[in-house]
């Protein structure tokens, strides 16, 4: 398991490894706080970029970010 900062946002990057909740076990799984409520959100790398190894997962999310970048400006 990784624990990345990425845009001021920590995530947490694993390989699942049990049957327990979305995805199948092997594939590498992102948790990241939602900003809705401040529940986590999990999202298969496996499906969406591909990822194979923990140290990909890290860069696919990196990459995501870079290309969406966080913002935390309020909408007036």
């Amino acid at each position: 398991m990784a624990k990345v900062t990425i845009d001021s946002v920590k995530h947490k990057v694993y390989k699942k490894t049990n049957k327990i909740g979305k995805g199948k076990p092997g594939d590498i799984m992102v948790n990241h706080p939602s900003l809705d409520n401040g529940r986590s959100d999990t999202i298969n790398l496996t499906k969406k970029a591909g990822a194979k190894t923990v140290k990909q997962g890290v860069a696919a999310s990196k990459k995501w970010h870079k290309k969406n970048p966080h913002t935390t400006k309020k909408k007036k």
